[in-house]
């Protein structure tokens, strides 16, 4: 584990509590995942003992926001269309969504979040694939669980995460700024330090740590400076309003620092066609509604 992050995950640990324990199929698919003699059948039957997890894959898989060409009607079919890999990611990141979940959230609230999530992951797999990355899922994960900080923080310290996030409207850098006033960290932290108390891959934390545009951030430190860089793209055009009018500077189209980890790629977008690239991801999202969770 990096040092800074142990020194984060501390700091977290500390002030928010023992952080949840991994949901046991995660801990069990990422197991069977890592051994590349296991059996297709054994990562379904695996993943099956949860049937309401089973049911969400599909929903997700087969939704517009994830993109897939042909209909899966089973894990088994899915699992075959997608690999292995790539269905592993799906259950990470729905699974790490669920346990999140508690009754201190409001159910609005939730909700928002979940819509934000997985507009940013349906942002990021669009990027990720126009750009003609061989991302197998990860572009979509980083993009689902970029905000988990804020779920961890929310469900460890209650009220008191309640008034920050509130008071500071929850905006991006003013809810950064609130969070580390009030508990020397912020959600992105809080993020990167479960996906590292849970031995997430490192590529899927430093994605999550990276995601907002701070000093520290700095992307080319990231285990992998693309995927860090495509999730920060996508959460910035999730934000933008984008309209006719190109000249409003809209966050994802100048943050040159990022963009350019992006541009040598096998199909770089250039600076003038940032806006149309992604005015149209928004636009295709925005003609269907988000998978429900």
């Amino acid at each position: 584990m990096k040092q800074e992050h142990l020194q984060r995950l501390e700091r977290v640990v500390s002030r928010a509590g023992d952080l949840p324990a991994i949901p046991e199929v995660v801990a069990d698919v990422l197991r069977l995942t890592s051994d590349p003699t296991t059996a297709m059948a054994e990562i379904g039957e695996t993943v099956q003992r949860d049937p309401a997890l089973t049911a969400k894959i599909l929903r997700v898989s087969n939704s517009p926001y994830y993109g897939m060409k042909q209909y899966v009607g089973t894990l088994k079919l899915a699992l075959v269309i997608l690999g292995v890999r790539e269905v592993r990611n799906i259950v990470l990141g729905i699974s790490v969504f669920s346990t999140l979940q508690n009754d201190r959230m409001e159910h609005l609230w939730v909700q928002s979040l979940w819509n934000h999530s997985v507009t940013v992951a349906a942002l990021a797999r669009k990027l990720g694939s126009h750009l003609k990355l061989p991302m197998h899922g990860e572009d979509f994960i980083g993009g689902l669980l970029h905000d988990i900080g804020k779920m961890l923080l929310w469900r460890q310290l209650g009220k008191s995460y309640t008034e920050v996030y509130r008071q500071s409207g929850g905006a991006s850098e003013k809810l950064c700024a609130a969070e580390e006033a009030k508990f020397g960290f912020n959600h992105a932290d809080a993020a990167a330090a479960l996906a590292r108390y849970w031995n997430l891959p490192e590529t899927l934390a430093d994605a999550l740590w990276y995601h907002h545009t701070t000093e520290e951030a700095l992307l080319a430190k990231a285990k992998d400076p693309r995927l860090a860089a495509i999730v920060r793209i996508a959460n910035l055009a999730a934000h933008d309003r984008f309209s006719e009018d190109i000249s409003g500077g809209h966050q994802s189209c100048v943050d040159e620092p990022t963009w350019r980890l992006l541009d040598k790629t096998t199909n770089p977008i250039e600076s003038d066609d940032r806006f149309l690239v992604l005015s149209g991801f928004k636009a295709e999202l925005s003609a269907t509604p988000a998978p429900a969770f």
